[in-house]
């Protein structure tokens, strides 16, 4: 392959690897990409981080939609989005964020709701490349322990008051 056929064709790859949606639908998804959407906007709104982009977020409903590959999981989740819907005035995803949060208070004792969060706490901050963002370091014992790193370098919280 010469250099001048590898460059065009590796830019139109570029090109069409950046037109993909943002969820990618597989053949055997079990969920569509407006349910994506849905759960999306609604692992945001349970945990919210302006300082984060959609990518950490992403890999949670990613890993939601893999577990609903089991048909039960599957039932949960779309029960729950239609219950999401049907607490209102048109589409959950549509309201205003004060709307959404009051109908996800309303709904945070139901099975639903408590799946979600606990995937979404262990998804979103057991992942190791947005803990820099929360200024976490990481686990103590692969660096020595914080006797000798610096069991004091908290330096994103302020000074106690003597």
């Amino acid at each position: 392959m010469k250099r001048r056929s590898f460059l065009a064709s590796s830019s139109v790859l570029t090109i069409a690897a950046l037109a993909l949606p943002i969820y990618p639908a597989r053949a055997n998804d079990p969920l569509t990409e407006a349910q994506a959407a849905v759960l999306l906007r609604l692992v945001r709104d349970i945990f919210p981080h302006d300082a984060l982009k959609d990518e950490p977020y992403l890999a949670v409903v990613e890993q939601l939609a893999s577990a609903a590959a089991d048909p039960d999981f599957l039932q949960l989740l779309r029960e729950g989005m239609s219950a999401l819907d049907g607490a209102g005035e048109g589409a959950w995803i549509n309201r205003s964020e004060v709307d959404r949060v009051a109908v996800l208070k309303e709904m945070e004792a139901t099975p639903f709701f408590i799946t979600v969060r606990v995937s979404t706490l262990f998804g979103l901050y057991g992942n190791p490349a947005i803990w820099s963002t929360f200024g976490y370091e990481g686990a103590s014992y692969e660096q020595g322990g914080y006797l000798f790193r610096g069991f004091d370098d908290l330096d994103w919280l302020s000074e106690p008051l003597s």
